[in-house]
């Protein structure tokens, strides 16, 4: 009982549809981004944005994204918190506003400012009228109609509207209901109410009205005085269209300014109830539409009439609506259609490419619940129409539904497969059960139901180039049926094609044009058959090698392309076998059809039309693209029926779906535009902040710092119907082309330092790419210690540091050498000095041998002195410039060494402590000698005076080298200590060091404390 009432409800509801007509619309409402689902406005930019206003304010559309300008409880910019009334590009491309609560404004969609413009009418209670509107003439002038009340003119240099600059003034008991310009004319018309039609010529200055129609305007007496236009439309046939309240009921009013004819329609007998009229669009190919509340009709120019858009979903892509305020038509042809509480709605007349036919069972009456499985024309024009349950239709060639013209079809059969012979006059038939065959000349049918076939169904059936019949059936196996001598066919001739195993359901028979038999089974592959020796060839299947390979094992469908390829789908795959390689080949990606493949056709162009369980594609086999069409393109069930697909002599294809068939004409299918779009960049984010796109296409180059290296760009077409793809590339960084998403953006979490440039290229459904003329250089600067000029300045900084070291180091080099040549010259001066002494001491003693030998004895004992102290002398210079002993640790450890012989030699007690600081210094060779030797003749001056208990400290001190002297003098000359201790050379060597010599003496003990300043 359900089902018979949801039948009945169904048919009910399409049968209203054949009074209204259906369109696929697409929708969208809150859910798919919108901030409201009462939309009033609708325009379109001139770079392609949709603009929609609405009740909580203002978006911008790209086709992905919205963009929301004001929110109710938000403040997003700086446009009023009022609902948006109405929208209008004018000649500057400006967007005016009108808002709920009378305002008026200019926004700039580039940079989102927004001016309020002033409203200065003559009388303020004028603004209290509800209804207001903006209007623009062709020379881009902005009226504001207070309806009823006032005509205001934008005044562009004081910004605001007033009476100051309009061009003629109405009567002031006008009560203005609309104005319209003529186009190509100085002529406005104005709609009075109560008086009818006014018309004011710019170019002579005239003002005609009823009762003073000084230049005899026909279209003021076309009408009588009650009826005022309202909402005037002049369409391009130079026609102007509005509407007036006649009565309870509005009616449509048309006058011809070309004929000066005169129509008037009315919606109620269509309508039958209560409705509104809001106003009127004309597209660009002339079509007229009329919306308002409970009214979206289109006029029929022959009919004369206006056929309504049906009202209701029959499936998700219908529309369903109370009030439309507002209709627009963007630049490829699709009408957006706003609703005051189901959102938008959005379809293209032209490009309602599929029709669709539902059969009606004869016996009861509705719709039939059988799906179309198979087609065929007659020779006299029938189509025959094979369904699962209801049996077999008939229609004429404008897909008129037609009484059975076959005798012998009586009972109705299930026919699930048709082809034509090749003696072109038999029509063969597969059924449920058995086979039927048609004779063309005699309209007569034959039915066969051999015995071997037990009665079952035969699913497909196809004739070889011999004659014989190939009888695939619906789950066991393939029979071949022998046309004996007679060509005629026994039912001892039908046997079982062994070579296929007998479990197997035949999706698919096709004899190429070589003769061979292509069988597509279930699950089994498909088989490739000699139908003369009946050898199988070749083996499609999923485990099969040598280029045979199927990614699965259902075979739904096979057919021959061309003279090379051949064609087979699996349950979602396409595969091309090449005849000359041997070898298959996949086409399109793993998920470019979705659901199990049913049927495929191969169009006059070349196209492959392929049906699933969730759509119709269009498959390029050349350039490998796959073009979807689903309920969205105006196909009402996408669920088609397995082996449902075939081609009418004219061209035209047919697909059987869910209890009826689709029809279309391939040829007429405009897919792309004329012209490929250009990219459009609609958003950029830095580091998750959003960046003005106007200002940055201003620029030749985006430089962003190194810490701003994160972006997010969005993009789109601006194409709302056809179906164009975006590839982008970031070069510089990517290797290759990447498949923008359904969202249509790019993210870059991290660019390294350098230039990039962003490029973006379409490709449409023919797989023709197009280089975009958007692109972005982008160049992520590098963080200062990573520049050229930081480079640079390290270089040169190395650079100095280097010539510094350098000089240091031959200013060291030369300190040395010269510390060196000092040296050697103090040694040559000393042994130049000695030898001297002991060349003129040995001269003195050869002398005094013979007279005086003791005399001769003394200048010998001087003789040895002399050279004992010039060996010591110059074995302590030679150890000094020693590079083993160029340490200051070296230095006192020679101290030691000379306090050590001069205890053992002397029998001394001297003792000496080091501080480790002055172990650790480290000071030039020339200073530590004379340091080294100060300290040597000090000690041993000490000696010299029979100094007893001495002790030697020798510490750092305010940086200076600090040698204190502690001995005890009670057995020496205090008188004696002082001589010692300032000899003439020991006064030369304190110079060189700029040292000090302080001396202390006390009743038994005496302190020396030396002092060398250290550089």
């Amino acid at each position: 009982m359900k089902k018979i009432l949801f039948l009945s409800l169904l048919f009910t509801s399409l049968a209203a549809a054949q009074e209204a007509k259906l369109y696929s619309f697409i929708h969208y409402t809150t859910s798919s981004g919108l901030i409201s689902n009462q939309v009033y406005t609708i325009v379109q930019d001139a770079d392609g944005y949709m603009w929609i206003g609405g009740t909580d304010g203002l978006q911008r559309f790209d086709g992905t994204r919205y963009k929301t300008f004001h929110h109710t409880g938000t403040n997003q910019s700086s446009l009023p918190a009022n609902g948006v009334l109405q929208l209008l590009f004018d000649k500057q491309k400006r967007l005016w506003i009108s808002f709920a609560d009378g305002s008026v404004g200019i926004f700039n969609t580039h940079n989102f400012n927004f001016e309020e413009i002033e409203i200065r009418p003559v009388n303020k209670s004028s603004l209290e009228t509800a209804y207001k509107r903006l209007i623009m003439d062709e020379q881009g002038n902005i009226f504001y109609l207070l309806v009823g009340r006032e005509l205001l003119l934008f005044n562009e240099y004081r910004r605001e509207f007033s009476k100051e600059k309009m061009f003629f003034t109405p009567r002031p008991e006008w009560k203005i209901s609309d104005l319209a310009q003529q186009p190509g004319t100085q002529k406005y018309w104005v709609g009075v109410e109560g008086l009818g039609t006014a018309i004011y010529n710019r170019a002579t200055g005239q003002l005609s009205y009823p009762g003073n129609n000084i230049e005899k305007e026909p279209g003021i007496d076309a009408y009588d005085k009650s009826i005022h236009p309202v909402q005037m439309l002049f369409d391009k046939k130079g026609r102007v269209w509005y509407f007036c309240w006649v009565s309870v009921f509005p009616e449509i009013f048309c006058f011809d300014t070309r004929t000066n004819t005169a129509e008037r329609f009315q919606l109620l007998t269509t309508l039958k109830k209560y409705h509104e009229i809001n106003g009127f669009i004309e597209q660009n190919d002339g079509s007229i539409w009329v919306y308002g509340l409970k009214v979206f009709a289109k006029f029929l120019e022959k009919e004369k009439k206006f056929q309504q858009v049906y009202n209701g979903y029959t499936n998700e892509n219908g529309i369903a609506y109370e009030l439309i305020p507002s209709m627009f038509e963007d630049r490829e042809g699709s009408i957006w259609t706003g609703s005051n509480n189901n959102g938008i709605f959005r379809f293209n007349p032209a490009r309602e490419y599929f029709n669709t036919i539902v059969h009606v069972n004869r016996q009861s009456g509705v719709i039939g619940n059988g799906n179309p499985m198979s087609f065929i024309r007659t020779k006299w024009g029938t189509l025959l129409n094979g369904t699962w349950e209801d049996g077999l239709y008939f229609y004429d060639s404008s897909f008129n539904s037609m009484q059975p013209d076959i005798k012998g079809l009586e009972k109705n059969p299930f026919i699930w497969s048709m082809f034509t012979s090749h003696d072109s006059n038999t029509i063969w038939m597969s059924s449920q059960p058995g086979i039927f065959s048609i004779d063309q000349a005699t309209r007569k049918a034959t039915f066969y139901d051999p015995p071997i076939l037990e009665h079952k169904t035969v699913s497909r059936i196809a004739e070889d180039k011999r004659g014989d019949l190939w009888l695939g059936m619906f789950r066991t196996g393939v029979f071949k049926w022998h046309r004996n001598k007679n060509n005629k066919l026994s039912n001892d001739d039908l046997i079982r094609f062994a070579g296929i195993p007998s479990n197997q359901g035949i999706n698919q028979i096709t004899v190429d044009k070589t003769g061979l038999i292509w069988i597509g089974t279930n699950s089994d592959g498909c088989y490739v058959i000699d139908p003369g020796t009946e050898k199988i060839l070749m083996h499609f299947a999923k485990d099969a090698k040598d280029g045979l390979t199927l990614p699965d094992g259902t075979v739904s469908a096979v057919l021959e392309y061309n003279d090379s390829l051949m064609i087979l789908t699996t349950a979602n795959r396409i595969v091309a076998y090449n005849r000359y390689t041997k070898q298959s080949a996949l086409v399109g990606l793993p998920d470019a059809i979705s659901g199990a493949i049913t049927a495929m056709v191969k169009d006059n162009n070349g196209f492959l039309w392929i049906s699933s369980s969730s759509g119709l594609y269009r498959v390029n086999i050349s350039r490998r693209v796959v073009v979807r069409f689903n309920r969205e393109d105006g196909i009402q069930y996408d669920n088609f029926v397995p082996g449902a697909g075939y081609q009418l002599p004219d061209g035209r294809l047919l697909f059987g779906t869910s209890n009826q068939f689709v029809f279309f004409d391939p040829v007429k299918m405009m897919l792309g535009s004329k012209v490929p779009p250009n990219v459009t960049i609609t958003d950029f984010e830095v580091m998750n902040k959003m960046v003005s796109v106007d200002s940055l296409m201003r620029l030749k180059e985006i430089n962003l710092n190194y810490d701003q290296n994160s972006i997010h760009i969005s993009f789109s077409t601006l194409v709302y119907t056809t179906p164009y793809r975006i590839q982008y590339q970031m070069q510089g960084l990517d290797k290759d082309w990447k498949l923008a998403d359904n969202d249509q953006d790019a993210t870059y979490t991290f660019l390294p330092k350098g230039s990039y440039q962003l490029l973006f290229r379409t490709f449409d459904e023919e797989g023709n790419f197009t280089e975009s003329k958007q692109h972005l250089t982008i160049i992520v600067n590098p963080p200062f210690w990573q520049t050229w000029w930081f480079y640079s300045l390290l270089t040169l900084m190395a650079g100095l540091v280097l010539f510094l070291l350098d000089r240091s180091r031959m200013n060291r080099k030369e300190a040395v050498q010269k510390m060196r040549s000092n040296i050697a010259d103090n040694l040559h001066e000393d042994v130049n000095t000695a030898l001297n002494n002991i060349n003129i001491l040995s001269e003195m003693a050869r002398l005094k041998a013979d007279r005086e030998p003791e005399k001769s004895k003394e200048f010998i004992e001087q003789i040895h002195s002399k050279s004992h102290n010039m060996i010591i002398a110059m074995d302590d210079m030679l150890w000094s410039i020693a590079p083993e002993n160029d340490n200051m640790e070296k230095t006192v450890e020679r101290m030691q060494e000379y306090i050590d012989a001069l205890n053992h030699r002397h029998n001394c007690k001297v003792e000496m402590m080091v501080d480790k600081k002055v172990r650790m210094l480290k000071l030039d060779m020339h200073f530590r000698y004379e340091a080294f030797l100060l300290f040597k003749e000090t000690v041993k001056s000490l000696e010299q005076v029979k100094a007893q208990n001495s002790k030697i400290y020798l510490t750092l001190e305010n940086n200076g080298l600090l040698y204190t002297i502690q001995f005890n003098y009670e057995n020496s000359d205090s008188q004696q200590i002082n001589v010692l201790l300032q000899r003439q050379d020991m006064n030369r060597r304190m110079a060189v060091v700029q040292g000090k010599l302080d001396i202390q003496i006390n009743k038994s003990n005496a302190v020396v404390e030396l002092r060398i300043p250290l550089k």
